[in-house]
């Protein structure tokens, strides 16, 4: 009797677990292309704080091809020169400081000065707490952290240059109306990852030009004004290199977990741990991890607590499928909070690094498998919905 009722169903139930089937496998397809096409490409609404042109420069794309060992080799000596260079030369100038997202710009001004042994030190127009990329602070992060000047280069960023990318001699040119040499720093499949431009009498970089995978420029620092020579010792300005070094920064990393911070000694696209300091204002330790590929920096900040239901200024958005907070106008800034602790990440690298940097740490999860499948089917609708 069994076999009888087998026989009238089967058809039925096979199709229907086909369909179950076939609906299991898109939702697995909807969330690999969803995390695929967040990865390819940012979901993140840019708003400048003033709109300015590529300075000298469109959307490039990268020429792979191929790269002798002679430019390879005077490329590395070249850029060792300009860290002996950040080290002794004296100077003063401006520097103006550009990024390009998806669909607009923001831009900003740094005073330099630098006397020969000392470390550098800047001062920049003001942003919306009164630095350059600062920001309003989500529960805490850092009103110091823009750093001093950007083209500033130094030995352990060298090391992490070789390290994770070509250097190579590419010519000569102008920068600042002084005659210059030019090193790019390429990727492991040949791809344009910057452009620097060395002043040809002292070695100092006067240009540097950054770009994304598909050879967009991102970023650009460039001294539109300097002299070098004696330097008045008014005004002091407000903010000084920080003598950061990979080394030391790791010999930190037990400590730091011992006292229940999370902090990685890699992240995402080849960051390396580069340096740890603490502030300690009366709303309680707030403790900032950078990382370098020797080209990009990534500052990570983080503060115990819980981040705010409302934070003006700031607009949530979607990062890998993680909601986020990104600040205005520029959204250089993301924050969040995750099992006690708020995260603020900074950075001057290009969108997708940053992206895989924020989806990497640690954010609050829960629902497991039928969350997963709640955003497969949530992205298999918006394939149905075309105003979605």
């Amino acid at each position: 009797m069994l076999w009888f009722y087998w026989r009238q169903v089967r058809s039925g139930v096979l199709i229907a677990g086909t369909a179950l089937s076939l609906v299991a496998a898109l939702v697995v397809v909807a969330g690999a292309l969803g995390s695929a096409s967040s990865r390819g490409a940012s979901s993140r609404t840019v708003v400048s704080r003033s709109k300015i042109g590529r300075h000298g420069a469109g959307p490039r794309k990268a020429e792979p091809g191929r790269v002798s060992a002679a430019a390879l080799s005077h490329g590395i000596t070249l850029m060792r020169s300009a860290v002996v260079a950040c080290r002794t030369v004296t100077y003063t100038g401006t520097q103006l400081v550009a990024w390009w997202g998806s669909d607009d710009s923001s831009t900003y001004l740094l005073q330099v000065w630098h006397a020969s042994g000392e470390p550098e030190v800047a001062d920049g127009d003001s942003g919306p707490s009164g630095q350059p990329e600062s920001i309003a602070e989500p529960g805490t992060a850092a009103a110091d952290h823009a750093t001093a000047g950007v083209l500033s280069v130094s030995s352990w960023m060298v090391s992490l240059l070789r390290a994770n990318y070509l250097i190579e001699y590419a010519g000569t040119g102008t920068a600042d109306n002084r005659s210059a040499q030019i090193v790019t720093v390429r990727r492991e499949d040949g791809s344009l990852a910057a452009r620097y431009w060395l002043d040809r009498a002292t070695g100092l970089p006067l240009r540097r030009e950054m770009f994304d995978e598909n050879g967009h420029l991102v970023n650009e620092g460039v001294f539109i004004d300097v002299t070098f020579g004696t330097i008045d010792a008014d005004p002091v300005p407000p903010q000084v290199a920080r003598a950061w070094s990979p080394q030391s920064a790791k010999r930190d990393l037990p400590e730091l977990r011992r006292q229940g911070w999370i902090v990685p000694a890699k992240l995402a696209g080849n960051m390396a741990l580069v340096g740890v300091s603490r502030a300690d204002p009366s709303s309680g330790t707030v403790l900032d991890a950078s990382y370098s590929d020797g080209l990009s920096v990534v500052s990570v900040f983080m503060q115990r607590g819980e981040l705010a239901r409302a934070l003006p200024g700031w607009t949530r958005t979607d990062v890998h499928g993680e909601q986020v907070y990104s600040n205005e106008p520029d959204q250089r800034s993301l924050a969040w909070s995750a099992d006690g602790i708020v995260y603020t990440v900074i950075s001057d690298a290009p969108e997708t690094t940053v992206d895989a940097v924020v989806a990497q740490l640690p954010h609050q999860h829960g629902g497991g498998l039928l969350q997963r499948v709640g955003r497969g089917l949530k992205r298999m609708g918006s394939w149905l919905d075309p105003f979605k």
